[in-house]
């Protein structure tokens, strides 16, 4: 995984800065959700009416908003990652290199989804999302998605520094929300798990490793979805300069990818 360059890192802090127009989003993050399917991607070059590629995103596909598409009203402008060619079991984004248009229609905003709730666990180290949006579904089989947070052991991991002393690398793996030190009474996300009727799966580590600071605020974090098969959490981590925010899709009970990039307050 290659890190985020300076030019990178303005370019989606600007995503985010253009998702704060839209007071309803809390965060950026959109999803195809198109019955047919699919959605195309408009792709364009220099000349945003200059159309030189159409691209086939899948209904469950996600990306990051940037703004309305100039002089549209029924499109908008999207980046979204890059996949490779042989699709993983999973892959986390730090960059998206890949944008274009997409119609509204065919879309829909990851936190305006139909929500889990949420409540935590009696020792407090645990959150539970639930899918009580269907009453007649028995409680006990009702989806679940459930995080926990403990103590980070990061002090006693290897740790690699730039120049300017900031940690790049702990256990040669980027992390988030810390920068020169650890901070006293640091906490990670030490488990994500996905409980469904027939299902049922542990997040890999890569798609939690070095993820530091993770919030607790219901007001900061969701579970959304379109249908049992494609699953959302979105969370903004962390404070200050080194807050940030990602999000897991999670297809037919395991998650699949992960977008995170820095975005301070």
């Amino acid at each position: 995984m290659t890190f985020i360059n300076k030019a990178i890192y303005l370019s989606i802090f600007s995503i985010f800065s253009f998702s704060l127009l839209f007071a309803q989003n809390k965060v950026p993050f959109g999803v195809v959700k198109a019955t047919e399917g699919y959605a195309m991607v408009r792709v364009h070059k220099e000349d945003y009416r200059k159309i030189v590629d159409k691209i086939r995103m899948k209904r469950g596909d996600v990306f990051v908003y940037v703004k309305p598409a100039p002089g549209e009203t029924d499109w908008i402008w999207i980046k979204y990652p890059e996949k490779d060619e042989v699709e993983k079991p999973f892959v986390r984004y730090d960059s998206l290199m890949k944008e274009g248009m997409v119609n509204k229609d065919r879309i829909a905003f990851i936190d305006q989804l139909p929500q889990y709730t949420p409540t935590k666990s009696k020792n407090g180290k645990s959150i539970i999302f639930t899918d009580n949006n269907n009453p007649k579904i028995p409680t006990a089989q009702r989806s679940k998605v459930v995080i926990d947070i403990y103590p980070s052991n990061a002090g006693f991991r290897k740790q690699v520094k730039d120049a300017d002393g900031n940690i790049t690398a702990i256990d040669k793996v980027k992390p988030w929300g810390i920068d020169k030190e650890l901070p006293v009474g640091m906490t990670e996300i030490k488990s994500i798990r996905v409980q469904q009727p027939g299902r049922g799966s542990v997040f890999v580590r890569e798609a939690i490793k070095n993820m530091f600071q993770p919030t607790m605020d219901f007001e900061n974090m969701g579970v959304t979805s379109i249908d049992d098969d494609h699953i959302f959490l979105y969370m903004i981590n962390g404070s200050g300069s080194n807050r940030y925010i990602t999000l897991w899709t999670i297809k037919e009970g395991k998650v699949i990818s992960q977008i995170i990039f820095k975005n301070p307050e």
